[in-house]
């Protein structure tokens, strides 16, 4: 047997073994894995100790007895902003060292990282290729994987052909347009606001999504269903009864690692009917998010435990991920992620289920409302204007999909929007048309303004090697 059906039979076992497991086992051993991780950082953390000692704790005493809520949370501001990396780092030659992945810098003054030693680097492609399988069956499908994150982000796989092309549109559909058909299915995984300009070089390049068989895996900003919809309409994938095809969303931290969180075919199918119940919603997220749908994911918990800090009387709070990698080069153990987000039971994902249809999820799930900085007190959140510019898909094909959110003397409200064209930007019907899909009956209005891509000030390019900045506060 050679190692590519070797890692198969080991992915179809595990997968097995995962669905099998009690669910308060699993919790308890991912809260295991997590102090395992905390007792490890003290020990090699130079940074850390100095964090234990300054909230009162001895890092000698950091064991399997610890109670996890009791240490210190930690924050981009509070490790790399403050430490260096010899201090926040275990002892590791640099001849060890494999990768270095950063953050997006949008968070704070400063990058974070992620090193990953040799031997991590030359193993991470298994929990990759171990989420494929659950989600894409991958190890039955030749699949070609067209990675179009930008930042540097790449993918090991042994299970998938992986095409890493980073922001290049006319690479990617080119790949898929003479590559892909050699493969019984394609992945395209990108971001909410490059996939416009990848579909638009698709439709001059001759791209035949249905015939490639092609899912979407979407990360680096939230999904709104009103952007699903779009994106499905453009590839031709009906999102509620396609049975193979799917477009979902992953997240991830750049300094912990990537997919943490993800969405899966029975999460889609839950938040889709949220949309149309009220009842549902109300019964799994309650009201806290405001106007737009939160994502509603699961993770992995014998990879990473998820808590909430300081919920709510909702059981919303700050996001804290820690990675259950006790070798990771730099641990991270309660790494505040800055999203808003909360934890949900399996009774109530139970009581969800029966209402939306479908499978319940097997793995616990999550609700992540979007960035705590992307929610300032008297301006619209980025998800509901999201939600409103993807709403109508033809206005929809004459914007770019970026924007800025900011405040207007008069209105106290601004919303600058970017034309997909000059002709677009010009258009008076168009403008009109733009400025009531946002202004139905809305109080205090929103002055808006549809500038040409060349007039837009924010990034007027848009290079998408950064996150966009989607409000000026």
């Amino acid at each position: 047997m050679y190692i590519g059906a070797s890692m198969r039979v080991m992915r179809k076992m595990m997968l097995a073994y995962g669905r099998r497991m009690d669910p308060a086992r699993m919790h308890q051993r991912s809260l295991q894995g997590a102090i395992r991780v905390a007792a490890s950082a003290a020990r090699c953390s130079k940074a850390y100790r100095s964090l234990l000692q300054e909230h009162g704790l001895d890092p000698a005493a950091i064991g399997s007895k610890t109670d996890l809520r009791r240490l210190p949370v930690l924050t981009k501001a509070n490790t790399f902003e403050r430490f260096d990396l010899g201090d926040l780092a275990r002892p590791v030659s640099t001849k060890e060292l494999a990768d270095v992945l950063t953050s997006s810098g949008r968070g704070g003054k400063s990058f974070g990282f992620r090193l990953t030693a040799r031997r991590q680097h030359e193993a991470s492609w298994f929990d990759i290729d171990l989420g494929l399988q659950d989600v894409f069956n991958v190890d039955e499908l030749p699949t070609l994987l067209v990675n179009c994150l930008p930042m540097g982000v790449v993918f090991r796989s042994r299970a998938t052909t992986v095409a890493n092309v980073s922001v290049r549109e006319d690479m990617a559909c080119s790949i898929l347009r003479d590559v892909g058909p050699r493969f019984a299915q394609t992945l395209l995984c990108t971001d909410p606001l490059f996939i416009r300009r990848v579909l638009d070089e698709a439709r001059r390049a001759g791209v035949d999504w249905k015939a490639l068989n092609t899912s979407v895996i979407l990360g680096e900003e939230v999904l709104v269903e009103a952007q699903r919809d779009y994106i499905a309409k453009r590839m031709g994938i009906d999102v509620d009864s396609e049975p193979h095809r799917m477009i979902g969303s992953s997240f991830g931290v750049g300094e912990l690692g990537l997919n943490l969180l993800f969405e899966t075919r029975e999460t889609i199918r839950i938040r889709r009917a949220m949309r149309r119940d009220p009842s549902l919603e109300q019964l799994l997220a309650g009201r806290a998010c405001g106007v737009s749908m939160p994502s509603v994911f699961c993770y992995n918990p014998l990879r990473c435990h998820v808590e909430v800090l300081d919920p709510d009387a909702s059981g919303y709070g700050e996001l804290c991920i820690t990675l259950n990698d006790p070798n990771a080069v730099i641990p991270l153990p309660r790494y505040s992620t800055g999203d808003y987000g909360r934890l949900v039971d399996r009774a109530a994902v139970a009581d969800a289920v029966a209402l939306a249809g479908g499978a319940r999820p097997w793995l616990p799930v999550v609700l992540v409302c979007g960035r705590i900085a992307d929610r300032p007190m008297g301006l619209p959140t980025v998800e509901e204007i999201k939600d409103l510019l993807y709403a109508d898909h033809d206005l929809a094909d004459g914007l770019s999909g970026a924007f800025r959110i900011g405040h207007d003397r008069a209105t106290g409200i601004s919303l600058a929007v970017q034309a997909a064209t000059e002709a677009f930007a010009a258009d008076d019907t168009f403008v009109r048309r733009v400025r009531a899909q946002v202004n139905p009956d809305r109080r205090p209005s929103i002055r808006i303004d549809v500038l040409a891509p060349g007039d837009f000030p924010y990034r007027p390019m848009l290079d998408f090697e950064r996150k966009f900045r989607y409000l000026a506060v």
